[in-house]
Formats: C-alpha cells, structure tokens, sequence
C-alpha cells in the first residue's frame, strides 16, 4: 500500500445525515462554499457504498505522478514502473469497476496542472463512478459538465433542512427555535452547527459567542482575491440587487460578472443568508457603511424607491437621510396615501430624538391621525405651530382635525373652527389632509355638502365586475388598472368583503412562491398606481392600511356581481329552492373569473365559479324538465355542456331531453358529436353506460 493515499476521511462529528440527496451514479459533482458539509457528505457516501474509495487532495498533490501514486495505492494495485497516463486510468477503471467502488475526491479543485486533471478526467471518460467535492468547478471536469454527463449538486442542494438541523441538536428543540435558526443560518451548515451549540437562545444573540466572524475572514473572505472579497462585504451591507446598482453605489463596473462568480463558487445563489449577511456587514468600516449608506440612499430616492431608502436607514440608523425624505417628499408620500413609509421614517427618527423641520413634523402628524393617534398628532402640530410666529398651514391642519373629531362634543363651536380652516387653505391653495370616512361624513355634514351635490353619493361609488374581464366604473367611467396585479389585488380584497387583510397574505397571494425580493415596494406602487387612478372621482382613499392591515372601503363600493355570489352561497348550502329566482342570470354563462388574469389563485376562484354555475344550471335545468319546458331544460343543459364538455352526465340529460322532445335525430348528432369530442380528445369511446342510455332512447321512442 502507498502510504501517500488518504485511505478515508476523518468523519465530522456530530455526524448530521443529510436526506434526499442521491449519491450520483456516474460522475458527480458537489460545488459550495466554505463550511457547508461537503467533506462531511462525502463521509456520507463512504459510510453508504461499502469500500468506498476516498481521496483528500491537497495542494502538494498538483502532478501527475502524484496522482499516479493515489491511484495506485487506492485500490492496492502492484505498481507496473512506467505506465502512461492513459494506461494507469485504465487499470484503475477496470480495478474499481471490479470491485464495484464508488471513488470520493474531496478539494478537487486543487488540481490546476494540466497533465493531472487530463488523468483525472480520464477517470470520468472511462464510466469509474466518481464524486469530486470543492469549492469550485474544476477546469478539467467543465466539459463533462457542459455535456451535461455529470450531476452537480450545488449551493442550494447542500445547504441543510430544517429537519437536518433538528438532528444536530443537542437537546430536543422547540418548532419555533429550529425555524428562526433555519431561517437566520439559511442552511448554512457551520453556522447552524455554531449557533446551535450556544444553548436555545436566539440565533441573532448568540453570534456574538461564535468563531464564525474568524471562520469567515480565514475560509472565505482569505479564500478570495481582495476586489472580490471587498464586493462580497459590500453586497452584504447594502444588498446590492444588479449591475446597475454595483456601477452606481459601489462605484463597480464589472458587478454582474462579479456576482456570477461568487454564485459559480458556490458562496450565494442570489441571496445571503442573514447570518453571513450579519458578519460581512459588521467587517465594514464605519466610514464605508456611512458612504455606501449616502449612495445607496441617493439612488433609491432618484428612482422613488422610498421603501428600500428607508430600510437601508434603518440598519445603519440614518435618521438624518429619513428626515431628509419626509422634507423633500412628504407631501408627494402624504397625497399618495403612503403612511406606512413616513411610519417607517417616523420611527428612524425617533431613535435619535425629536425632529426639527416642521414639513417633517407635519407629515408625521398626518400619520399619526392615520394611525389613530390624536394626542401624537396635536404634539407633532404644536411642535411645528411653535416656529411660527402667526397662524401657518400647521396651526390651521391641528384646528381642521380638532374639529372634525370633536363635532359631536360642541357642534356650533367646532363646526366655526372647520370652516375657518378651510377658508385658510382655499386662500392659500392648500390640499386637504388625509381623512377617514367618519370625518369626511362629519366634514360634509358641516360645509351641507348633500344640498350642493345632491349626487356626490353616486359619484363616490366604485362599480366592480368580476366576470369576464374584471372591470372598474366611477359612474360611466370606466378606470383602468395599471396591471394584472392591480386587478388580481382588487378582486382579493373585494372577496374578503372589507375585512383586515395582512400584508403578508397579500404578498403570498400575488406572488404565491414566487415572491420577489422587492415585494413590500412592488405592492406599494401597486396601491399607490390605484389610488392615483381613483384620485379623480374622490376614490383615493377606498384602501387604508390601519394596524398591520389593509383594508377595503366597501361603503364606496357597489358590487355588480351580488346576484352570481348569491347563486353560490345558494350551491353552497344546497338550497335548490334559492337558485330559480336567479333562472334569467343562469340562462347565459356568466363569464370566466378574472378572464383576463392568469395567476394561480384566480384559477382556483375561477374553478370553485364555473362548478357553482354548472351545479346551478342544471338544478334548474332540472326544474324545467319536471313542469315540462323542455326547451328551456336544454337551453340551461346546453350552456353547463359549454363548460364541462366532457360530461357524461350532461351528454345523457341532453339525450333524455331530446327524446322527450321527439328529436331523435338531434339524439344521435349530440351523441355522435360528444363521442367525436372524446375521441380527438382522449382518444376513447362512450362509455356503455352512456351507450345504452342513448339506444335505449330509441327502443322508447318506437
């Protein structure tokens, strides 16, 4: 034996089994990063291919006689002197396939001299069931992989499940621990092991007790040329999204190229996890982050990017840059409705103390009536009244809301200090603040608004279709939504009948698994695209967000499709009696759901109301059919085929209706027709049963 081999690896321990990943059978290939198990895998496979051959290279081992002297020894071949390459391969191919072996090289990617990874490969030409393992694609084995004759198992395969990280835990972890470590490590497998090994405590708060900050800086950022190593860092302070934003922020050029070359090593697929995000982000000079903070902010205001703006002053604790938003455009967030962002800016600032600009004060008094704060509000006004000397648009905004919410307390005193804010703002052509729908009814009651538009209630209602294509009415106006999404947003919200949505059930309903890294920024612009459409009919506030939640004004809306949502609470409970006042809206298909929306959940909807009209149809259809109207009968059988075409059972009531109606020769082209449809279709024939039911027509008609 050739006391250069490494006859197996040193199994890690604890030893955490990883499931549902397959050992290849043929050439495979396992690329990742530092610290994610690639060796301990390896051990894996050793221990699951009884005499399995396992090679640890090193760099000292970069030639081909030293590759000799591993192949030789592996399977205690006799050396035979000088042996080419070539034939050295081929003893070892033939070795290993008698032995049924299974050939483990762990650090392949060592291996940089040609004539060595040409032995290598050979290896792989030759059909020897091979795994390499390192941390990047080897340049002699990229050929197999562009051939497409080698299995790689990269980043995402290697990174360890919640339940694979269950394992490696000491004492018996609770669901929410396992899923908050998952989470923070992202699978990443020296960080869960390291985190995990600090008791049940949270993952954030035990990093600090960790060696992970020096594995980091040794096996990964050591492990990197400088430029790529300081754009790793980078990318992990500010989450750097494209090349764009790597040429603008970063001041890099080449940051498409960079990113893809930390995804080929196997260090992101597109995302950190939060924990390596953590560490690389705190590696940073302060003085860097201040500057990346700056650039990154610029960029996103330049491009109204004001939510990922705003995040990004929340972890470096801008208040200065939040401030610096909620002056230059609070009044363009404030007029788009969105509070939650100068919420955001508002909670930044606090951190740091009081604000001092009194547009900065206004806007988040505004917020703080919209968040159902009065006493916030009045200190917020008073705060930015107390600059002035005389009465100013803050002093006026604290009077115009003092009045609208305390009307019922004294209404001739109240009602004079809302006329006299009004008056101020139209002389000074000032827009009107947020108001909720209890204060705009208060505001009408007082300016008798009802006698000078007897038909203002008809202008503010919002008329929705949802059947065929969804469609928006302001009046005889129909309002256009800005995208599919918009739509889909509308007619979610109009399901749930004005009830509190959760933001995160918005995003999983428009994304579903899918989701965008963006999304919280993506619905904003939807909302606000929305309510700028609606702003023109004095729909701008039929969306709110209150307490985490947003919410559909239904007092604004009138609903065209109530009688079809009656026929289905009727198909719902069974209720056939329910469904014959509703025989004129069943004579015609409604229409598909959100027919010109294609997405998973208006699929599921559009199902669930194609198979209440079936069902309603031919309740009815049966009705007829007992009073005798058989014309009637087969109008409603004809349109509930028109959805399920392929029903049996439809097919059959038709031929029945058919017979009764003496028209055997309509019988037999339906029957012919469907078994034609089947046919092209399926590629079958009638069922027997269906066959008898249609002959049996026959011998009853003679």
């Amino acid at each position: 034996m050739n006391a250069g081999f490494k006859y197996s690896f040193e199994r890690p321990e604890p030893f955490v089994r990883r499931e549902g990943r397959p050992a290849p059978g043929g050439l495979g290939i396992i690329v990742c990063g530092a610290g994610h198990g690639k060796t301990a895998y390896l051990s894996q496979l050793a221990e699951d291919n009884e005499g399995s051959v396992c090679v640890s290279l090193a760099e000292y081992d970069d030639s081909p006689a030293r590759i000799g002297q591993l192949l030789e020894g592996a399977l205690q071949m006799p050396r035979g002197g000088s042996i080419e390459p070539y034939d050295l391969a081929e003893r070892f191919a033939k070795a290993a396939a008698e032995a049924g072996r299974l050939v483990l090289i762990d650090n392949a990617d060592v291996i940089h001299d040609r004539a060595a990874g040409a032995l290598l490969r050979l290896l792989a030409d030759m059909g020897v069931k091979l795994v390499f393992a390192g941390r990047d694609i080897p340049a002699y084995l990229i050929k197999p992989v562009m051939n497409g004759k080698a299995r790689v198992l990269g980043l995402r395969e290697m990174r360890f499940t919640r339940a694979e990280l269950a394992g490696m835990l000491k004492d018996k972890p609770t669901d929410v621990y396992i899923n908050r470590l998952h989470t923070y490590s992202g699978g990443w497998a020296i960080a869960a092991a390291q985190l995990a090994a600090q008791g049940d405590i949270p993952p954030e708060e035990a990093l600090h007790r960790t060696m992970l900050e020096s594995f980091v800086r040794s096996e990964l950022l050591g492990w990197l040329d400088g430029g790529l190593a300081d754009f790793l860092m980078m990318t992990a302070f500010t989450g750097c999204e494209d090349s764009t934003f790597a040429r603008e922020v970063l001041g890099i050029s080449d940051g498409g190229a960079l990113m893809h070359r930390l995804s080929v090593l196997g260090i992101t697929d597109g995302e950190l996890p939060p924990v390596l995000r953590d560490i690389l982000s705190a590696m940073l000079p302060e003085e860097k982050k201040r500057l990346l903070t700056e650039r990154a902010s610029e960029y996103y205001i330049a491009g109204k990017r004001f939510a990922e703006a705003i995040k990004l002053f929340d972890v470096s604790g801008n208040a200065r840059g939040a401030e610096r938003i909620l002056k230059l455009y609070g009044g363009k967030l404030l007029a788009n409705c969105e509070f939650e962002l100068i919420g955001y800016c508002g909670n930044i600032i606090a951190k740091s103390g009081r604000p001092s600009d009194p547009e900065v004060l206004g806007a988040l008094a505004q917020y703080h009536y919209y968040s159902g704060e009065p006493a916030k509000m009045e200190e917020a006004y008073n705060l930015a009244d107390s600059m002035f000397g005389k009465e100013n648009k803050y002093s006026v905004y604290r009077k115009l809301y003092n009045g609208l919410l305390r009307y019922e307390r004294k209404p001739e005193l109240y009602a004079a200090n809302v006329d006299s804010a009004l008056a101020y703002l139209r002389e000074n052509s000032l827009p009107m603040p947020f108001l909720y729908r209890r204060e705009l009814d208060t505001l009408e009651l007082i300016t008798e608004s009802e006698k000078e538009a007897p038909d203002a209630a008809e202008q503010t209602m919002l008329t929705i279709t949802r059947f065929g294509s969804l469609t928006l009415k302001a009046g005889d106006n129909e309002i256009q939504c800005r995208s599919k999404k918009s739509a889909e947003l509308i007619a979610y919200m109009l399901e749930n009948d004005g009830r509190p949505i959760a933001r995160e059930d918005i995003l999983n309903m428009l994304w579903h698994d899918n989701m965008p890294a963006n999304a919280v920024a993506m619905l904003h612009n939807l909302i606000y695209g929305l309510r700028r459409e609606l702003t023109a009919y004095g729909l701008e506030n039929i969306i709110v967000y209150k307490n985490k939640c947003y919410i559909l004004d239904m007092s604004m809306i009138r609903d065209a499709d109530s009688d079809i949502l009656a026929v289905c609470r009727a198909v719902d409970e069974n209720d056939r009696e329910k469904l014959l006042p509703y025989e004129s809206l069943l004579a015609k298909y409604w229409g598909r759901y959100l027919g010109n929306i294609d997405s998973v959940r208006a699929d599921e909807r559009r199902e669930y109301y194609d198979k209440c009209y079936v069902t309603a149809a031919l309740a009815v259809a049966e009705h007829c059919r007992a009073n005798g109207a058989f014309e009637r009968e087969m109008g409603f059988l004809k349109s509930a085929y028109a959805i399920e075409p392929y029903s049996e059972q439809i097919v059959r009531d038709m031929l029945v209706c058919c017979f009764a109606q003496g028209q055997p020769d309509k019988a037999k082209k339906i029957y012919d027709g469907y078994a034609a449809a089947i046919d092209e279709e399926f590629g079958i024939l009638p069922s027997k049963w269906l066959k008898n039911e249609f002959l049996s027509g026959f011998s009853g008609s003679d």
